[in-house]
């Protein structure tokens, strides 16, 4: 069976939660504030274009560590998917646009998504083409 091309994130779980609040010392309410700022404003495309090459890097370490066992745990503590890339609502919206695929109607702003890679990889390589001046 195929996986899904787009998973909804749930919402980070209560560990999780616990140890932000003790990292950020109480201010990740304030913190968090800006981080949804910043998720719902769209990028242009160099903006774009660095978070995508970013987190396609992030996605294939991920891989990379996914094939033996220590690496699988890390992945798994840390939150990183080897077949998917996390985006906002707004930027996943951007990278489905790039992949030519039309957004589907459950997507929100601020939600929290995860893309299939292959489907990251392709709107990669489209931006890229288009910033090379090349037709896509």
């Amino acid at each position: 069976m195929a996986e899904p091309v787009i998973k909804i994130v749930e919402g980070p779980s209560p560990t999780q939660k616990g140890v932000s609040e003790a990292i950020t010392v109480g201010l990740a309410g304030v913190l968090s504030a800006g981080s949804v700022a910043a998720d719902i404003m769209p990028f242009d495309r160099e903006q774009l274009f660095g978070v995508m090459h970013f987190r396609l890097q992030e996605a294939l370490q991920a891989q990379r560590r996914a094939r033996w066992f220590g690496g699988k745990i890390y992945n798994r503590f840390s939150g990183q998917d080897p077949n998917y890339v996390l985006f906002s609502g707004t930027h996943l919206g951007q990278t489905l646009a790039l992949a030519r695929i039309q957004t589907p109607d459950f997507v929100v702003p601020r939600g929290k998504y995860l893309l299939r890679l292959d489907y990251v990889k392709e709107a990669y390589e489209n931006l890229k083409q288009e910033r090379k001046g090349a037709p896509v």
